[in-house]
């Protein structure tokens, strides 16, 4: 880091011109505060000192240490689950994989998943759900309930009745597409994208800078419960998560050339100087990224890196949900099951069953011996299930989509072992999951998005150059030669909350409390003058030129309101400001 101590030292070296006092000319009074109607004149200076090919090696603490905004915008790849015929079918292969599990092994959430996963006409649980009538019809007429419920789906007894893919694609549209930080990503500031907000391939998780360094624990923070403006979630990452990417000696290196010097400002409140970080208004200067090391990256395994486990799991609701009895809305039916948020695993289970059958036709009937005429007959025709018996057998279940059958034998399955309503959540791992590139590739990628999106990496940048100290409300600027007349000479430029330093816990070190931030024709601040016109690759501060506004209204972060008012030009980087407090 390029500290306060690092830059007194470079500066000492230089000729006596370039070591200018910080001080303001400012005389204050015991509280330091101009009162209302006095005035005092000051002096703002701008300094340069540039620093060339200056470097700083980042471990994995200092980028933990991070905000974690700065963190999220270092996009680097997004981890492709969806079960196309060209994907990587993860989600897939981790289901088939939990049908081979020993249940004995497995706690309630993941035996839960698996019982799902394993359902058959010849396992499912027919009791207290519509099917239940079938227990005491089928044997009269010398059937198994089984084998009529497997005739109704158009299986066999012993397959599941949900495939792999099925479970997988309703959990990708559902439960993982519907989570907020899976459907978007931070990136560059771009006229396309203003807001530095991308859209994230459907089936796919964004992968960044900070999920690698902490080996994957944010996701399960990031992709956990999520509750922001007016929208939930409750996350379907759970646990855990850990990853095979990084060695213990990972570290990136930065080469930065910068003005190593602050920005000087004044403090309205107190009267006194204060300094604002340089960085963010030469960021997109402060990397010469035709320079081969800019980024030395370090410590990343051999061949491909992996995510050693991840743990999805899908929430249940609260109460038993039956199936509908009502062909309308069509193809759906009735069940309350469709109005519930689409990540609860009623609402997972009724929409994959519903993508199953949706196109299922069936017919089977039964006679009894020496019997012509059948007794018993199952009709499905797009999914819609009838069933009638003849001769006085009993009252068959009533007609239903076949998912809404499903998804009431499913619910009883899942509480099998006596588990209550809300209880039987389900969970599965994914283990040893590729990154699905190689170190080479992955170290590529982390240069190239970093590269293509700078402002990412101001929070390394301020690493760099730490040198904001006191409470500045606004700061002194010179125009770089290289601009047009009308753009070039004295600026004032209008602090943001980015230039408001963090402390430990990432919280800023004072609120960002101005009621009226920026520059004023009037004491009212009602007509701005100022404006976030880019000017030297900045388009974040409220700046205004001075020769184009020499008096001009501007408030603290209390409220009072000060007039100031240009005055001599003792030097090219130096202009004296007459400071007034109207009230």
């Amino acid at each position: 880091m390029v500290t306060r101590n690092l830059i007194c030292a470079l500066l000492a070296c230089c000729c006596a011109a370039a070591c200018v006092p910080d001080d303001l000319s400012v005389t204050t009074g015991r509280d330091g505060k101009l009162k209302v109607g006095e005035a005092r004149d000051v002096e703002l200076r701008f300094l340069r000192f540039d620093v060339s090919n200056f470097e700083k090696r980042l471990t994995r603490d200092d980028i933990l240490a991070l905000p974690s905004d700065v963190r999220e915008r270092m996009w680097l790849l997004d981890l492709d689950l969806s079960s196309g015929p060209n994907s990587p079918q993860l989600l897939d292969n981790a289901l088939a994989a939990v049908r081979a599990l020993d249940p004995a092994q497995l706690g309630p959430a993941e035996r839960n998943m698996q019982a799902l996963m394993v359902m058959t006409p010849d396992t499912a649980n027919l009791k207290d759900t519509a099917l239940e009538r079938l227990i005491d019809l089928a044997p009269l007429i010398g059937v198994a309930p089984e084998q009529v419920l497997a005739d109704l789906f158009y299986l066999n007894v012993e397959d599941p009745f949900l495939s792999d893919q099925v479970v997988a694609q309703a959990m990708l549209e559902l439960v993982i597409g519907t989570h907020p930080n899976a459907q978007t990503r931070l990136g560059p500031v771009t006229a396309d994208h203003p807001d530095g907000i991308y859209p994230v391939k459907p089936g796919a998780l964004p992968i960044t800078l900070g999920d690698v360094v902490s080996d994957f624990a944010s996701f399960s923070e990031r992709f956990g419960p999520y509750a922001q403006g007016g929208v939930e979630h409750p996350g379907f990452v759970a646990g855990k998560t850990s990853s095979n990417v990084l060695t213990e000696d990972f570290a990136m290196t930065v080469r930065a050339n910068a003005n190593a010097l602050p920005y000087k400002g004044l403090d309205l409140t107190r009267a006194t100087s204060a300094s604002v970080n340089s960085v963010r208004s030469q960021i997109e200067a402060l990397f010469d990224f035709d320079d081969p090391n800019w980024l030395r990256i370090e410590g990343l395994v051999e061949g491909v890196p992996n995510i050693s486990s991840l743990t999805f799991r899908i929430v249940e609701a609260d109460d038993f949900v039956k199936g509908g009895l009502s062909p309308v809305p069509e193809g759906l039916g009735s069940s309350l099951a469709w109005q519930l948020p689409r990540w609860n695993l009623e609402r997972v289970l009724i929409g994959a069953a519903q993508n199953a059958f949706q196109n299922l036709n069936s017919q089977a009937a039964y006679t009894a011996t020496g019997q012509d005429r059948a007794l018993f007959e199952a009709n499905v025709e797009n999914g819609w299930q009838t069933i009638t018996v003849q001769g006085g057998l009993g009252s068959p279940p009533p007609p239903s989509y076949v998912w809404d059958l499903l998804l009431e034998v499913a619910q009883v399955r899942l509480h099998d072992g006596g588990l209550q309503e809300g209880e039987a959540n389900v969970e599965f791992s994914l283990k040893d999951v590729p990154l699905g590139t190689d170190t080479t590739t992955l170290k590529d990628r982390m240069r190239d998005n970093l590269r293509d999106n700078p402002r990412a990496l101001i929070g390394i940048a301020q690493e760099l150059i730490d040198t904001t100290e006191g409470e500045a409300d606004f700061y002194f600027y010179r125009a770089s030669p290289g601009n047009l007349p009308a753009m070039q000479g004295d600026w004032l430029f209008f602090i943001t909350p980015s230039d408001i330093p963090q402390i430990a816990d990432k919280r800023p070190l004072r609120p960002y409390s101005y009621a009226h931030p920026g520059f004023y024709k009037d004491a009212a601040l009602t007509t701005k003058v100022s404006d976030t016109l880019a000017l030297d690759g900045d388009t974040e501060h409220e700046k205004v030129r001075v020769d184009d506004h020499p008096v001009v209204y501007v408030e603290d972060d209390a409220g009072a309101v000060y007039r100031l008012s240009a005055g001599r030009k003792p030097s090219p980087n130096r202009r004296e400001l007459t400071v007034r407090r109207v009230r």
